[in-house]
């Protein structure tokens, strides 16, 4: 009896000090071998009692699109949060002392391959307007800033220019208009000369130079999307990858000859050339990669001064990016308009 008396005391007082927003307890924080938090399994009164000088938020960035008849539609949203756990686990050893606090992914990004196809509606493709991606992104971070933290990192894993144009303009906002670093590290990342060059030896090291001369620009589903996704989730690879023809395209023109084709199955490159061990050491580049950047941020590097990709969207497929722009903002000119009837019935 004495003894549960005591196991009720210390509970009570536990949960006490959670109620004044004491943050996770020392023995719950080593219990997850780390200060990596799920954002969603946190209450307010243990966010609220974090540093806020020495708490950084990650927020990743997917995409639901087509991935060829192989891979998943949530190919770049699986990717990503695989990244950016590996990141937060990283940083977290690098940084004793820091809260690394993981959001829920955003799912839904803009403009899906099957642009490339002329194709604005795709039954794999499920996208939002740049506009709402835009204002999503802004809105998240500028109420992490309002409530006093200073760092917040975007990782993204969709290669469309408009929706990373988007992600720029809303870490930009938020970081200039609350004088906080909200950056969207997959800009900077793809922009790096150093990181970049590393990406090149990877590939050296599993493809001669006649191989990645062969497999064109990949961009799409192909063997990097495809290695990336058997050495991560190799449950959601269909077999059929093994037989798939190569689509190769050396230039945006070719990429869209390829993909305005009769019959085109949304890829590009060489996905049967794919292999997980390939997979694994891209995704450990692009954690090493975003570690790094997180990590030149927090210790006083201005990234604000370092270029990003892209700045502006490629002349080839501007044209067809300008008019999903035009079919997003008549779109939204349809719900406004909606909303303005459905008020004076």
């Amino acid at each position: 009896m004495k003894q549960a008396l005591i196991v009720l005391i210390v509970w009570a007082i536990s949960g006490s000090a959670a109620a004044r927003g004491q943050g996770p307890t020392e023995r719950e924080s080593s219990a997850l071998g780390s200060r990596v938090y799920k954002l969603e399994e946190l209450t307010w009164p243990q966010i609220d009692a974090f540093d806020r000088q020495r708490t950084l938020f990650i927020l990743p960035v997917g995409m639901i699109e087509q991935h060829g008849p192989h891979l998943p539609v949530g190919a770049d949203t699986i990717a990503v949060t695989y990244e950016a756990n590996g990141a937060s686990t990283r940083v977290s050893r690098a940084l004793p002392d820091w809260n690394v606090v993981m959001m829920p992914a955003v799912n839904y990004g803009q403009s899906g391959a099957n642009r490339l196809g002329d194709m604005p509606i795709h039954p794999g493709t499920y996208a939002i307007r740049q506009s709402t991606l835009r204002s999503l992104v802004a809105d998240l971070g500028g109420q992490i800033a309002q409530n006093g933290f200073k760092w917040i990192f975007v990782m993204n894993g969709h290669g469309a220019p408009t929706h990373n144009i988007a992600l720029n303009e809303a870490c930009d906002f938020v970081s200039e208009g609350y004088r906080v670093t909200m950056l969207h590290l997959t800009g900077l990342f793809r922009a790096d000369a150093a990181i970049q060059a590393r990406g090149e030896k990877i590939n050296a090291k599993t493809f001669s130079v006649a191989d990645l001369s062969s497999f064109g620009m990949d961009v799409h589903a192909g063997v990097g999307e495809t290695s990336g996704i058997l050495a991560i989730r190799p449950d959601l690879v269909a077999s059929n990858y093994r037989t798939l023809p190569s689509q190769a395209g050396r230039s945006l023109e070719e990429l869209r000859k390829i993909a305005t084709a009769p019959g085109w199955q949304g890829y590009l490159s060489s996905p049967a050339r794919a292999t997980a061990a390939h997979g694994k050491a891209v995704e450990a580049w692009w954690i090493d990669g975003f570690t790094d950047l997180i990590l030149r941020a927090v210790r006083g590097e201005n990234m604000f001064v370092h270029a990003r990709a892209p700045e502006t969207v490629p002349a080839a497929v501007a044209p067809i990016l300008e008019k999903e722009l035009a079919n997003e903002a008549a779109f939204g000119a349809k719900l406004e308009n909606w909303l303005v009837q459905r008020s004076n019935r």
